[in-house]
């Protein structure tokens, strides 16, 4: 297994190793404990905190690093919504992400707040969420670093005579990976201008590889390469599809399919069921799922027989998919339809071979004032019975609870003006080593020399106001707004 130098992030954790000897000159700590009772501590932290802890000393270093903690933290590991950019602005390149998650294991819970079910005003803060960054790979990284090494794109720092980088500005379409679809704590990039899959990244452990080359390259240009990652449970691999059109104007189009760890792209035929374009890529326990836009139904690919098959249409039309948003809740396929006078969420079971579509919940969007309209997508629905939804047009989260239907909670996105993308994502300390079929691959570091460079447009970062609506108000009309210029 070929790895890179230790990124400045690692050494800096090296560095405060150094506490060890001064914390153990204190008398008892609570890394005396014994080592299971100490991992069952760490185990119920957030993942910023216990990626906090981690640049501690050397001793919790080296608890939170060893790979048994690593699978029981990802047994136990709840999704949380991941947010990216949608494309890249003129400023802006979307290499961060934002992971949204409870500052504590309170969450959401309104069922015992007083104020929530009169509808009465209260200072106290009923949510508590904060947004972890995380970095994804820059595209063409090493030109980025050639072209900056010695320009001198440093100026001293009034205050002491030190040295700051400035802000770099690099073409945003050149440099930017989209976010494909989660699978399992890894995400699937890929190139944005034929949507060609060409990085798997772990964004918690800093880690990526670059996909190989396929043999057949896309050909046509205006229909873009359709892909997904997911994984086998059988043969315990990650796998990646790409589905393309071999020759522009050709009615029909192929698949290849990709092992983790391997070098190479394996065909698997000729895709003659899928005329479509296949959008919104989603895993759910060994399967990918994409909506066919042209067909308006779902297809889907088994990843233990690589083999694709028919999904029964929801017991709704799914015509109008501009109101229908696909996810993951539970470990289930997860669609959303907010079109009419209620949002309603259905998951997709699969016992035995045989699907079925359940109700979760539905929402009059007339308990809560007026919801604005567009697509909402489920995040994840808590052991309350309250449901977190997502909702793209105005970049907010909502939190519904059916024992107080009168009010809810939303978090708008602040910061500055984007548009953001979220999905379902559970994070994974698991180092990508791990989880490759081979060892004749190139594990890299996100937080390279790369990762140290302050590209243009992040000076920034967005933050969520919470509030509390009730039945009278209208949290999105103009004065609500508190989006700010870049």
């Amino acid at each position: 297994m070929k790895r890179k130098r230790k990124s400045a992030a690692c050494d800096t954790q090296i560095q405060v190793g150094n506490m060890d000897d001064q914390i153990q000159e204190k008398g008892p700590f609570i890394t005396d404990l014994p080592k299971p009772v100490f991992g069952n501590v760490l185990l119920k932290l957030p993942t910023r905190s216990i990626l906090i802890c981690k640049c501690v000393c050397k001793t919790w270093r080296a608890r939170i690093s060893d790979p048994e903690f690593a699978k029981l933290h990802f047994a136990q590991a709840e999704p949380c919504p991941l947010l990216s950019l949608l494309g890249p602005t003129p400023t802006r390149v979307p290499r961060t992400l934002y992971m949204v998650e409870p500052e504590d294991r309170s969450g959401f819970d309104l069922k015992d707040c007083a104020c929530a079910a009169t509808g009465n005003a209260c200072d106290q803060s009923h949510v508590h969420m904060k947004l972890t960054k995380f970095k994804i790979p820059l595209r063409n990284a090493e030109e980025v670093i050639n072209n900056n090494s010695d320009n001198g794109n440093v100026m001293p720092n009034g205050n002491r005579g030190t040295k700051r980088k400035t802000c770099i500005r690099i073409p945003p379409h050149h440099h930017k990976y989209n976010v494909v679809n989660s699978c399992n704590g890894l995400l699937c990039l890929s190139e944005p201008v034929h949507n060609d899959p060409a990085v798997v990244c772990n964004p918690v452990t800093g880690e990526f590889i670059n996909l190989p080359k396929s043999s057949r390259p896309h050909q046509n240009i205006r229909i873009p390469v359709e892909c997904g990652l997911g994984f086998s449970s059988e043969t315990n691999e990650y796998k990646v599809i790409r589905i393309f059109e071999a020759e522009a104007g050709y009615c029909f189009k192929f698949a290849e399919i990709h092992t983790l760890g391997t070098g190479s792209w394996k065909s698997i035929g000729e895709v003659s069921e899928t005329a479509g374009n296949l959008v919104s890529p989603t895993y759910a326990k060994g399967v990918l799922y994409w909506y066919e836009s042209y067909g308006y139904r779902i297809r889907s690919f088994d990843l233990n027989t690589e083999k694709f098959k028919s999904v029964p249409s929801p017991p709704f039309p799914i015509k109008q998919f501009m109101y229908v948003g696909m996810g993951v809740l539970e470990g289930c396929l997860c669609l959303c339809d907010s079109y009419g006078d209620l949002i309603t969420v259905w998951t997709l079971t699969n016992s035995g071979g045989k699907y079925r579509w359940t109700k979760v919940i539905a929402i009059d969007k007339g308990d809560c004032g007026r919801w604005p309209y567009g697509v909402y997508t489920a995040m994840k629905y808590y052991k309350n019975y309250g449901l977190l939804l997502f909702h793209s047009q105005t970049n907010s989260f909502f939190y519904y609870h059916p024992e107080k239907p009168s009010s809810y909670v939303y978090l708008k996105l602040c910061g500055f003006k984007a548009n953001f993308q979220a999905i379902s994502h559970v994070p994974s300390f698991i180092l990508l080593e791990d989880n490759l079929a081979g060892k004749d691959v190139e594990v890299l570091n996100i937080n390279t020399r790369c990762a140290g460079l302050k590209l243009q447009g992040e000076t920034k970062a967005p933050s969520l106001k919470e509030e509390i609506a009730e039945f009278e108000s209208d949290p999105f009309s103009s004065d609500n707004y508190c989006f700010s210029d870049e």
